[in-house]
């Protein structure tokens, strides 16, 4: 008789479902492909993966705008969107998230995008920290790839070299290989303390580290720094960009800008060929060309825009090269938005006349 007690009671553990403690892990990246990114892992004895899966889910065909966290529990994988909404996107629902779990979720990620993302600290205090001579890491934003640097000069930015040929191997395979001016999002990291920043891949004017492979020098640029060539107090457009995609407010000022700022960022974007960016502005509408052609994007002048509550055509004058032709034309520019309280988008791009620019 106690046998078959026992052996009854173990059909009925083995039959019934098991609910083993699931841990919570968010996880930030800078860009929806960058393999670069910090997570954190929360136990579950706070209650907060139970509160998550447990949350009613309603269908929706709404895709999550501009991720700010994946959030993983079990096998489940939730994205967690820059309007605090959760999708289950493996189910094409949106879950309905109670005020406390939403709070504490938002809490949470927080604290990741604080250890992501680098303090978008001004040049002139940068400076009396990241002295000349002094050393610093830099670690990219997209691919995680670090290698260390020191300060020579630069009074308007900093001038920097790779500290040792390996150094100088990993910058390179960073730009894919290739020295190249375009900018990258990049945080820099001295004394423990990591800046936001933005650094361009080209060696150029004088370097004096032996044995590093390097023939020059390159720029890292901070909050509020500009160019040498320019005797101007204007920072540079792309650098002051990437300095907000490295401090993590990009998103934010995407979400906040008028048509005229959202077409200037995406014209930027395409400049510094980050398509990451550039995506974040439109509504996913197919290119009328493809980024990786585009060498660079020059805008002359705005012409005559129009700007409704809902709808905006903004016209601008840009030379441009595709592949190896140079061209002048009018890029017209449409954006939407569905309500007041939504965030603008590109929704259509229409190049009028494109030409190859006159001489005179």
């Amino acid at each position: 008789m106690k046998k078959t007690v026992l052996l009854f009671l173990l059909f009925l553990l083995l039959c019934s479902p098991v609910h083993a403690a699931m841990d919570v892990q968010i996880i930030v990246t800078t860009s929806p492909e960058s393999p670069f990114y910090s997570h954190l892992s929360i136990q579950d004895k706070y209650g907060l993966a139970a509160s998550i899966t447990q949350s009613p889910a309603i269908p929706t065909k709404q895709l999550p705008e501009l991720p700010r966290a994946t959030v993983r529990i079990g096998e489940k994988t939730y994205v967690y969107d820059s309007f605090s909404r959760m999708y289950d996107t493996g189910q094409n629902k949106q879950v309905l998230l109670p005020v406390k779990v939403q709070t504490e979720l938002e809490k949470r990620i927080s604290q990741v995008e604080k250890a992501h993302f680098g303090e978008p600290l001004d040049w002139e205090s940068v400076r009396k920290t990241f002295r000349r001579m002094g050393y610093a890491d830099v670690i990219d934003m997209e691919t995680g790839a670090t290698f260390r640097v020191q300060r020579r000069a630069g009074s308007r930015h900093a001038d920097v070299q790779p500290l040792t040929k390996q150094d100088t191997k990993i910058m390179k395979q960073v730009y894919q290989g290739n020295w190249s001016w375009k900018r990258r999002a990049v945080l820099v990291a001295v004394d423990g303390k990591k800046y936001a920043a933005s650094m361009n891949g080209m060696p150029h004017g004088a370097g004096a580290i032996a044995g590093n492979n390097f023939r020059g020098h390159f720029c890292i640029h901070f909050k509020g720094s500009t160019l040498h060539r320019r005797r101007s107090n204007t920072p540079d457009p792309g650098h002051s960009l990437m300095v907000l995609k490295a401090s993590g407010a990009l998103r934010q000022t995407v979400i906040q800008a008028d048509p005229q700022q959202l077409v200037d960022i995406f014209l930027t974007s395409l400049q510094e060929q980050d398509k990451s960016t550039l995506d974040m502005t439109t509504n996913g509408f197919p290119l009328p060309f493809s980024v990786k052609e585009i060498h660079s994007v020059k805008k002359n002048s705005l012409a005559n825009q129009t700007a409704g509550l809902f709808t905006a055509v903004v016209p601008v004058n840009i030379s441009y090269q595709s592949g190896k032709e140079k061209k002048n034309g009018v890029w017209v520019f449409f954006l939407n938005r569905a309500t007041p309280f939504d965030r603008w988008k590109i929704t259509s791009l229409k190049i009028d006349s494109p030409s190859r620019p006159s001489r005179r």
